[in-house]
């Protein structure tokens, strides 16, 4: 029971967050600038469609409560989430 909360809990935090990232594709969202950028741009566009899949793939395995495919989503879900963080860091500003 606890492990279907968690991921009801993960699938709206990855549904949330990709549509945020997608959403602020031509927008200033924190230190970023993906209006000025066309790279940047794609790049967040690109990171918010693979996290909404990612929260679509988190539904089902939640509703599916298999074990294997939860971890293989959560995983899948870490490396595209560290994997962004470590494309956007390129573009944050300096100092």
């Amino acid at each position: 029971m606890a492990i279907t909360i968690l991921m009801i809990c993960y699938t709206l935090i990855a549904l949330w967050f990709g549509w945020y990232l997608f959403s602020h594709r031509q927008r200033t969202f924190l230190v970023f600038h993906p209006e000025n950028t066309p790279a940047l741009s794609k790049v967040v566009a690109t990171g918010g469609v693979l996290l909404l899949i990612v929260g679509v793939l988190s539904a089902v395995a939640t509703f599916l409560n298999n074990t294997v495919f939860i971890a293989a989503v959560l995983l899948i879900g870490i490396i595209i989430i560290v994997s962004l963080q470590v494309i956007l860091v390129r573009w944050l500003p300096k100092s």
